[in-house]
């Protein structure tokens, strides 16, 4: 018992590192070999902690297993429900755009997260992860997170540590030889030319370990990680800490590391890009394009899968239908490219919106492709409950919203690019609304549209698809989303459906 509470507390006050690259940094490479980008594999209780409370909150790319296994404990009680609604309220990232970056890609946007999730890395304790992110964030945000980190340490200590450290601690040296004697990373150079990224060698990745909560005893022989997420450096994996079925991980893990050489390609690669692909003959360009990030990434883990089986995973690579079959038939010409070190180009871009043409010929109509880039423009005075029909069932690979309606000038150069499917709820105002939308959307003059009617639109115009929803009560907006999600396609021969009061 004093050997563990030892090894608790050295656990608890470091980060540890082990890193695959050579001790001798300024030794040179045997000819012709390229190592590829370092990696580190850490294990950090304040950042463990970070990362919990993360996980309770619901965020983004979080493991839903922990945050259900939470749910289901003692230490979800109301008082831990309110703590959790003031940290969502928190302003934890203040974004900020990158001018002369594509519009919906992973490089466009800035963000501190990076940052932030490195110093808590890093960090000794909490008062020491205050002092690393002075500056980063307004000392009143950092206050309210050191409160609300230090309200759930009993819950993380009980849950998510004393179970998991010892574990944790035979896993990092394990993980770090995996990857050493593998070569994956090796092989992920390969991935950072064809993506032609600026990724200096000696930029290392940080893989940050921490437990996936429904991990139960006898489950060491299940696969290692089903999540991982990646932000700047770090690759934050959710694990189960018994598992060493490494192999079986590595798709999921560097599929997200790929988005990291994303975010990070060349400027004007990235503008070049943009261009073939929104130029393309093809009327299927860009739906092509808003399938690029996820269909090259999911390529790119299932090749690395491939250098230690032989071959990719039978059966289905990614959760998404669209994706899943459009990465398996651009699969043979992305890892031609790799393997003969090309960096992706016109050529490609022309072969892989071919290939989309073939294989999704009704893309142009269907649902499930055109809400992939949404924009929910609304004038209802609750914005989650008008759009959550239409999210419950049509899944967004980027979703833009706009409230109100009258007078946006945001919403409406929005709806006007064309970059995106303009979902407009109309939920009061209904006249003055829809005469506002008519004189701005020409789409919308082609229908006598009265405004004391309550209707779905599913129309076409200068900027493509268009659904417009003028509802008189929210169980109008459910029965519009499931009309649509019941069609499954723009029906242009009749555009216009009229809902029951």
């Amino acid at each position: 018992m004093k050997r563990l509470l030892l090894l608790l507390f050295l656990l608890g006050n470091a980060p540890i590192r082990a890193q695959t690259s050579s001790t001798n940094p300024t030794a040179p490479s045997p000819a012709g070999y390229d190592p590829g980008p370092a990696v580190s594999v850490e294990v950090s209780r304040t950042h463990s902690l970070a990362r919990f409370v993360e996980t309770l909150a619901g965020d983004n790319n979080t493991y839903r297993g922990s945050r259900k296994a939470f749910e289901a404990s003692r230490f979800n009680t109301p008082a831990a429900r309110r703590w959790l609604r003031r940290y969502q309220s928190l302003d934890r990232d203040p974004g900020f755009d990158r001018d002369g970056y594509p519009a919906g890609r992973l490089g466009s946007v800035g963000s501190i997260v990076p940052t932030y999730l490195a110093a808590s890395a890093d960090a000794q304790d909490l008062p020491d992860l205050q002092r690393r992110t002075a500056g980063l964030l307004p000392n009143e945000v950092l206050v309210s997170l050191d409160s609300v980190y230090r309200y759930f340490t009993p819950a993380f200590d009980t849950l998510a540590w004393q179970p998991y450290a010892a574990e944790l601690a035979r896993l990092r040296p394990a993980y770090t030889e995996f990857l050493a004697k593998s070569q994956l990373m090796q092989k992920f150079g390969q991935l950072r030319t064809f993506y032609g990224s600026v990724w200096p060698d000696a930029l290392p990745y940080r893989v940050l370990l921490t437990p996936q909560l429904d991990s139960k005893p006898g489950m060491g022989d299940l696969v290692f990680t089903n999540h991982a997420t990646a932000v700047g450096n770090l690759v934050l994996l959710d694990c189960r800490p018994t598992s060493r079925m490494f192999v079986d991980g590595a798709g999921v893990v560097f599929h997200e590391m790929s988005h990291t050489l994303s975010a990070q390609q060349r400027l004007d690669l990235q503008q070049q890009l943009e261009g073939w692909y929104l130029h393309h003959p093809s009327p299927n360009g860009r739906y092509a394009y808003n399938l690029m990030e996820e269909a090259l990434a999911t390529v790119a883990g299932e090749w690395i899968y491939a250098q230690q089986k032989g071959r990719p995973e039978s059966g289905e690579w990614y959760f998404d239908d669209y994706i899943n079959r459009y990465a398996k038939v651009i699969y043979p010409l992305m890892t031609s490219y790799v393997e003969r070190g090309r960096t992706i180009d016109s050529a490609f871009v022309n072969q892989a919106v071919g290939l989309f043409d073939q294989t999704f010929p009704q893309a142009a109509t269907s649902y499930v492709n055109l809400f992939r880039n949404v924009l929910y423009w609304t004038n209802a005075d609750d914005f989650q409950a008008a759009v959550q029909p239409f999210s419950d069932r049509f899944r967004s690979n980027f979703t833009y919203s706009a409230i109100p309606i009258l007078n946006s000038a945001r919403g409406l150069a929005r709806a006007q690019s064309g970059e995106v499917l303009p979902v407009i709820l109309i939920t009061r105002e209904h006249a003055a609304t829809l005469k506002y939308l008519r004189d701005n959307l020409p789409a919308l003059r082609k229908q006598r549209l009265r405004p004391e009617q309550s209707f779905v639109l599913s129309t076409t115009g200068p900027s493509g698809p268009l659904i417009l929803v003028n509802a008189h009560d929210a169980a109008q907006l459910t029965a519009a989303a499931k009309l649509l999600e019941a069609q499954g396609h723009l029906d242009l021969k009749a555009p216009l459906v009229h809902l029951t009061p």
